[in-house]
């Protein structure tokens, strides 16, 4: 069954979603220590720690950075823009307001998850992936289980959310910036490496948000982060932070983006996995025979890269 498969593609799939399982992890243990602070100083910390950390990559590569085209460095800035400043942002934004009690996570999940939707729409706009109506029927499969798991027996809640409220454009904002990024950064990792784009992400965005904190923001509030918090700082760059992004961009080179959107959605069965371990909330029914077909699906869609 499995000896036809194309090798590359299928470890890439499993690095892409240990990623999205990174970012899970990020989300479900990490940020929520955080919510007491501004979400830009979150933004603008967490991307000069990972700037830092790449740095070194920026020196050895600078020559082909510099050759860059104007299409490429539409790419650059699009990527740092919306997935680094504005995406991070938004779902911070997001998740503090899950944690404040302003709205339930489980609809910031649904929202956010949203994402394959933009994506799959732009590589056919933007990259030309025509994929098989197989690989489309399977996506869909994929997508509607993902919602599933996200509200668990509560999926009709989707039809009753407010998609005005601050807390849902935030999510919906979120899946927007993501899913771009994610076509726009494939044509950039495929020219400059993974190393030197993630590293031009982190220092792009870094100096982005740091323009956005001095103007809108209040940069002496990163003083009153106490030796725990930063250290919590250190987690996210070695996890979800740049650790992950290396990771994803590395195998992007290997998996269409079409696939790997879907892939991502390993992100709400991560989220209920890691709440039955650490917060002993046992799966429903649904959340077992979803997160079953999810990963069904994520089998065929690899089976389909032969």
């Amino acid at each position: 069954m499995l000896q036809n498969i194309n090798k590359n593609f299928l470890i890439g799939a499993l690095a892409i979603i240990l990623a999205a399982t990174l970012w899970s992890l990020d989300g479900v243990l990490i940020r929520p220590n955080l919510y007491s602070f501004p979400a830009m100083n979150i933004v603008l910390v967490e991307h000069v720690l990972g700037a830092i950390l790449l740095s070194p990559f920026l020196f050895l590569w600078w020559k082909k950075i510099k050759t860059l085209s104007r299409k490429r460095v539409f790419d650059v800035l699009w990527v740092c823009f919306f997935w680094g400043l504005l995406g991070t942002l938004a779902i911070t934004e997001a998740y503090f307001a899950g944690f404040r009690w302003e709205t339930t996570l489980s609809t910031i999940i649904i929202l956010q998850k949203l994402q394959p939707i933009f994506a799959l729409f732009l590589a056919r706009l933007v990259l030309w992936e025509k994929l098989s109506n197989r690989f489309y029927i399977w996506a869909a499969i994929a997508i509607a289980s993902a919602y599933m798991i996200a509200f668990g027996g509560m999926w009709t809640e989707f039809f009753n959310t407010d998609f005005f409220t601050t807390p849902a454009f935030y999510a919906i904002l979120a899946a927007f910036a993501f899913g771009s990024s994610t076509v726009f950064g494939k044509d950039l990792v495929d020219h400059l490496g993974f190393k030197t784009t993630t590293a031009l992400r982190f220092l792009i965005t870094s100096v982005l948000a740091l323009v956005v904190v001095l103007i809108f923001g209040d940069i002496t509030s990163i003083g009153s982060f106490e030796f725990k918090h930063w250290q919590l700082f250190w987690v996210i760059v070695f996890t979800s932070g740049a650790a992950a992004l290396s990771l994803y961009y590395f195998w992007l080179r290997k998996v269409n983006v079409s696939s790997a959107t879907i892939f991502e959605l390993a992100w709400p069965l991560s989220g209920i996995l890691f709440d039955y371990i650490f917060n002993k909330n046992f799966l429903t029914p649904t959340e077992i025979v979803f997160s079953l077909i999810l990963l069904g699906s994520f089998f065929m869609i690899i089976k389909e890269n032969k």
